[in-house]
């Protein structure tokens, strides 16, 4: 498996550029059919765009249009999506000019009475050197560009009645261009799942259901990795506040390598009980599972509340890694709802193994958005994180910091100015230290036809 970084939600993210102009799709579409432009254009100076140790300065000029069509009836929803930036970046050994990060989206829902059909279609080209660190799935500062195809269906039947089916079909694919790093290989992901779903009373469900993953990896070893999943599930309310979930089942990988053929089964699973209470949920799960590392058992106690003006959810246990090392995880989240603004924290620690490596992951962020007036905000933000890969041995780690402000205002009630500041630190056992700074300016419109 390649180096990773596990994925926590962050509340904020003032990006020093633009990615491409946003417009709302489907989701700003009330209904019948719709057609939203929105264009972007701005200003970028940063410091160490890479965020390399000794990386150049860079000054950007971006452009960004995005096309939406939507189409809302009763019972569908059609959307497509694509959207790309124009943009001149300017460093101090060269400078490029050209379109860049093309975007491409397409989703259809359909619901009838007692089916649903779900269709989604992406594909993206980016440069790794405008994706958000504290979102790249990698740990890698090393550039170049990644280009993503996803696609998935899924069909439910049987919505009202006491028998019903489920498929699920997924495709994934990442190839990477212009790096060197040799953990950014190409890979492919294609999962298909069937389940048939059965209402034993009021109060009970089971579930069956069996599930197949194909993965590839253009690596050294020429990795080829099938996963074959079978799980029986059990969902009963015991009374009107508390109701179980177990899970039961067998997982079988197979792994094909240059070097020989590896093969991990074993019996997986979960017991989880949940208890509705006046403001909220408590629960406690109980699960284990395996995967081509071994197998990896978690204890979780969690707690969530609705708070007058805001949530807080609450999540503490232990993870037990395949060599038997046991490691502190847990999540917090807390939303506060002001008279003139939100404030937003969050606290989220994870573990993991990879290539025989215990590693855990821990995130922390802070942010704050104050309205100013009915045309003014002002956004704060602080996010921090550390992946800690050295499990006793060697250090091993790669910490991120970044500090954003950003001051926004509605020219008139279609232009939108922007502009702030970012402040970023990466610290890598093995590429060192570097830091950031960055100023930008946006000025952007959404246009909405109705045809």
């Amino acid at each position: 498996m390649g180096k990773r970084i596990a994925v926590s939600a962050t509340f904020i993210a003032l990006a020093p550029t633009i990615a491409a102009a946003q417009t709302g799709g489907g989701d700003g579409n009330p209904g019948g059919l719709q057609i939203d432009i929105g264009i972007s254009t701005g200003l970028t100076y940063d410091s160490n765009l890479s965020l390399d140790p000794g990386g150049d300065s860079a000054s950007i000029w971006d452009t960004g249009l995005t096309f939406a069509f939507s189409s809302v009836a009763p019972n569908q929803r059609f959307e497509f999506v694509a959207g790309g930036v124009l943009r001149y970046i300017d460093t101090a050994g060269a400078s490029d000019f050209g379109l860049e990060d093309p975007r491409f989206r397409l989703g259809y829902t359909r619901e009838s009475l007692n089916s649903r059909l779900e269709f989604s279609a992406s594909y993206s080209d980016v440069d790794r050197d405008f994706l958000d660190p504290f979102l790249d799935t990698t740990d890698s500062s090393d550039g170049g560009k990644v280009a993503t195809t996803d696609a998935a269906l899924r069909y439910e039947t049987g919505l009202q009645d006491p028998f019903g089916f489920i498929l699920d079909l997924s495709h994934n694919k990442v190839e990477y261009s212009g790096t060197t790093d040799p953990d950014l290989n190409d890979n492919q992901t294609d999962r298909a799942g069937v389940a048939a779903r059965m209402r034993v009373s009021p109060v009970s469900t089971v579930t069956v259901s069996a599930a197949q993953t194909w993965y590839e990896e253009e690596d050294l070893l020429q990795t080829d990795r099938t996963t074959t999943e079978y799980l029986v599930r059990f969902e009963h309310e015991l009374d009107q506040v508390i109701s179980l979930d177990v899970g039961l089942g067998y997982d079988r990988i197979e792994e094909v390598l240059t070097s020989g053929t590896t093969i991990t089964s074993g019996a997986v699973g979960y017991v989880g009980v949940t208890r509705a209470m006046t403001n909220g949920t408590a629960n406690v799960r109980l699960a284990t599972s395996i995967d081509d590392e071994g197998r990896r058992t978690e204890l979780t106690f969690g707690r969530d509340m609705e708070l007058p003006r805001g949530t807080f959810s609450a999540m503490v246990g232990a993870s037990r890694a395949p060599d038997g090392d046991v490691e502190a995880i847990g999540r917090l989240a807390y939303v506060q709802r002001t008279s003139t603004g939100e404030f937003t924290a969050s606290l989220e620690r994870s573990a993991y193994t990879d290539d025989g490596d215990n590693a855990t992951d821990t995130r922390a962020a802070v942010g704050y958005r104050h309205e100013i007036n009915s045309v003014s905000r002002l956004d704060l933000g602080l996010e921090w994180s550390l992946v800690d890969r050295a499990t006793g041995g060697p250090e091993d780690t790669t910490e991120y910091a970044r500090i954003s402000a950003a001051y926004s205002r509605d020219l008139t009630a279609d232009w939108d100015l922007t502009s702030g500041i970012t402040y970023r630190t990466r610290s890598d056992t093995t590429d060192g230290d570097a830091d950031s700074t960055a100023v930008f300016v946006t000025l952007s419109r959404n246009f909405s036809f109705r045809p």
